[in-house]
């Protein structure tokens, strides 16, 4: 059979193909000679030369392209016998499948440049954002209510677009809701206007910047006097950067710090005594500008601001300080994370308000009252020392003060007697900046958070009662402030009982005179006709400055003693005044008796100062001195 000629092959072409292609590169199967002149120097040339076209050719090939992709994309299309395939039929496959035409102007090629060209404008979902610019190519020759009404149609919502603004041939305007400007993102190029043009919708996250003027402030007025309940005095602020007033010109959105702070001054200028708040739904998601709260609104007890972007529970310390009955927080992510623990939700909330009685709509439980501070309610008085058992308080009395008066006396030895065989004791310090204050103690800490080390626990322990005493008369010399002391009897038994005394201290023998605070708690255990000290714990601690103020205070209240010998000790005359007053001060600071209850003392013994020293001493054992002797 003659070989057909490949002249006759690249010459002819099928008169509609001049439309989709402007030069061809497919190569023919060629015989060596051929191929030689092909590669040589008088290869021929392929020429890019543009054609003109009239306009219904351009609109015709345009059309033909959009058939071209729909078939090249959808279905495999079998190119019939022809002049270019000798007779072949060439499968062209769509979605990458097959082998086809490859070429720069075939089908596949071309249509796949126009489809990256008409999807170039194309975008995704919108992510997640609060809010967003929604712009109009060329939408300003729409009228507004035509273009609004047109996109909700087609979304099917209503909607309502935050400051409309034309800009040249655009128009823009904001979203405050994700779902809707998904939706307005899907009206691109699906809404055909009255011309037959396709409107174009572009839709990213951003807001505008605004400036604060007066001008603006009055429209704030008159939009906040609408939302005002004088009935509840009550304002609604609620989403009010959607107020119909304001969102056609301006972007009053509340979760900018300026733009809230100017709204909550308009209202705490003509609102000083508002009681309830709504803050709902608007964006905030930063609210330590809340913390003005409290001041500019002293009888505000309802808040609203659920529906935010809240995310911490400690977000809403900084308005701790308002008495709010009710609280709506419901709506911010922070409620998501107590989803499954309701309990801890409402309790982590009553924490920071004690007295909420409706949180999230929903009426809380009546709150412990001695959790929460009501002027109503009259709790007892505190007493300084509170025995339930009136025996026990006698014995605790006479022993401990036996005890401070040797510990704080010239020698400790005495207290030899005071401990058992098998006594126990140890000493712990406060850790605080300041604990070179502690050097005399510190050696001997025996703070179990500290010490994690078993041995040195046990030599910490003092242990028997000649290394108690031995480690007690080495201790600074102390004066024990009695007016400070505290006793509590939390275990009273017939093998033993449990006292816990607390106080202050001051150290006489040290040039800076610290000043202590202690707490011991001593188990004291019947011993022959008395009782001696099983256990005891001493911990050591700054005192706080109340109660060291309070005791320099009684200290420098107290005159100095005049000069001079002191008081006769025994007296059977009346002795003149300035020697009872005398004799009344030099009482007051030996037994911390304040001046009135040393002159009563004194008097009842006839100013025999021996003797009303002494009967101090057994009535301070037996715990028959009233507390009020010591107040000063």
């Amino acid at each position: 059979m003659p070989k057909k000629s490949n002249k006759s092959q690249w010459g002819s072409r099928r008169s509609e193909d001049k439309h989709y292609f402007v030069h061809d590169d497919r190569v023919p199967r060629s015989t060596d000679t051929e191929m030689k002149q092909f590669s040589g120097v008088n290869r021929p040339r392929v020429s890019f030369k543009n054609q003109s076209h009239s306009r219904n050719e351009k609109r015709a090939f345009s059309k033909n392209l959009e058939r071209a992709i729909k078939t090249s994309l959808d279905d495999d299309v079998t190119m019939s016998s022809g002049t270019n395939n000798n007779g072949r039929a060439v499968i062209f496959r769509g979605r990458g499948r097959g082998v086809g035409l490859r070429g720069r102007n075939s089908p596949v090629a071309r249509a796949s440049r126009l489809r990256v060209l008409m999807n170039r404008d194309k975008q995704g979902p919108i992510g997640d954002a609060n809010w967003y610019k929604v712009i109009i190519p060329f939408g300003n020759k729409y009228d507004k209510d035509y273009l609004i009404n047109s996109l909700a149609s087609h979304m099917e919502t209503p909607f309502i677009p935050i400051m409309y603004k034309a800009f040249d041939k655009d128009i823009v305007f904001f979203i405050d809701d994700q779902k809707i400007a998904n939706k307005l993102l899907q009206c691109d190029r699906r809404i055909t206007d009255l011309d037959g043009f396709k409107i174009t919708v572009r839709v990213r996250p951003g807001f505008p910047q605004i400036e604060v003027d007066d001008a603006l402030k009055e429209k704030m007025k008159m939009a906040m006097a609408k939302r005002y309940v004088p009935e509840t005095n009550a304002i609604d602020l609620s989403r009010f950067h959607a107020d119909p007033e304001l969102a056609a010109d301006h972007f009053c959105a509340l979760f900018r710090p300026a733009m809230l702070m100017t709204v909550l001054d308009i209202v705490a200028e003509n609102l000083p005594n508002l009681e309830a708040l709504n803050l709902d739904n608007n964006k905030l998601h930063v609210i330590e500008r809340l913390n003005v709260l409290n001041k500019k609104f002293p009888n505000l007890k309802i808040l609203y601001i659920g529906d935010n972007k809240i995310r911490e529970i400690n977000q809403i310390d900084v308005i701790k300080d308002l008495k709010l009955e009710e609280l709506k927080l419901a709506g911010n992510p922070v409620c998501n994370k107590y989803r499954t623990r309701q309990d801890d939700y409402v309790s982590d909330v009553r924490k920071r308000f004690p007295k909420l009685q409706r949180l999230d709509g929903t009426e809380l439980p009546p709150p412990i009252l001695f959790d929460v501070s009501d002027d109503s309610v009259k709790l007892p008085p505190t007493e300084r020392i509170f025995v339930a058992n009136p025996k026990a308080r006698e014995i605790a009395n006479q022993f401990l003060q036996q005890y401070f008066m040797i510990f704080d006396s010239e020698s400790r030895q005495p207290l030899l007697n005071a401990y058992h065989e098998h006594a126990c004791f140890s000493l712990s310090i406060t850790p605080c900046p300041t604990m070179n204050k502690f050097s005399s103690y510190t050696a001997d800490n025996r703070n179990l958070l500290r010490s994690s080390d078993a041995s040195r626990r046990r030599k910490l322990l003092k242990q028997g009662r000649l290394p108690v005493v031995t480690y007690i008369s080495e201790m600074p010399k102390t004066q024990h402030y009695l007016n400070s002391f505290t006793m509590d009897i939390g275990l009273v038994t017939d093998a033993l009982m449990l006292i816990t005394i607390t106080g202050c201290f001051k150290e006489t023998a040290t040039k800076e005179n610290f000043i202590r605070y202690f707490h011991r708690t001593f188990i004291i255990v019947p011993e022959g006709t008395g009782y001696c000290i099983r256990n005891e714990q001493l911990h050591l601690s700054h005192p706080t400055a109340a109660q060291e103020r309070q005791l320099l205070n009684e200290i420098q209240s107290l005159p100095a003693p005049p000069p001079g010998p002191l008081p006769s000790t025994s007296t059977a005359v009346d002795p003149p005044d300035q020697l009872k007053q005398q004799m009344t001060l030099t009482l007051s600071q030996q037994t911390n008796m304040n001046l009135e209850w040393s002159l009563k003392c004194l008097k009842e013994v006839q100013w025999n100062f021996d003797n009303a020293l002494a009967a101090f001493q057994e009535f301070f054992k037996r715990g028959q001195i009233p507390p009020e002797a010591f107040k000063k």
